[in-house]
């Protein structure tokens, strides 16, 4: 989405601007990924973003069930940057973080754990395109560190065009896991 499309939208940057708190909720997740996502296929970004966004939908449906599906009350703090590679390809970077004690909610808990099911998805999705060696999904132990690597394209206001903002959420509302 470009700069001047917020613009003449009226969002006025507010989702740009909430990108530091998105930030710091996932920093406070006890569980955080750092997830490439690839695809063999000439994507747009719109494209691309609708696909992450399935996928996403997918994967926070089979971690929280219906506190996600029904409740919308908990879902995974996301922050997604799309990413040209050297040969045009499309690429999304994707930092994640699982709420503290939300896959506890679920009565049949997922057996891979969120960067590996967000992987799986993404390949099941369209096996022909994404070979799972070309997916990579690693734990973030140093968070600066990976926030650094995938905001590497966004440092000015047209870098800010890499922000896909319809993948970014923040994790849950205050009294979900109540």
């Amino acid at each position: 989405m470009s700069i001047s499309v917020l613009d003449d939208s009226g969002r006025n940057w507010n989702e740009l601007a909430r990108l530091p708190e998105l930030e710091r909720a996932i920093r406070g997740c006890p569980d955080r990924y750092f997830v490439t996502l690839t695809t063999r296929r000439a994507f747009t970004p719109g494209i691309m973003t609708a696909e992450v966004g399935k996928v996403l939908h997918r994967v926070n449906g089979k971690l929280f069930g219906t506190h996600y599906s029904r409740k919308k009350a908990v879902r995974l703090a996301v922050y997604a940057v799309q990413e040209r590679s050297l040969n045009e390809g499309l690429h999304t970077h994707l930092i994640v973080g699982v709420p503290e004690g939300s896959l506890a909610l679920k009565a049949n808990p997922a057996s891979l754990d969120a960067g590996a099911l967000i992987v799986s998805e993404w390949v099941d999705a369209d096996p022909e395109a994404r070979r799972h060696t070309a997916q990579d999904a690693q734990d973030v132990y140093d968070f600066a560190g990976a926030s650094s690597y995938a905001r590497k394209t966004v440092r000015s206001s047209h870098g800010f065009d890499n922000v896909d903002l319809h993948n970014c959420s923040l994790p849950y509302r205050s009294s979900a896991l109540s």
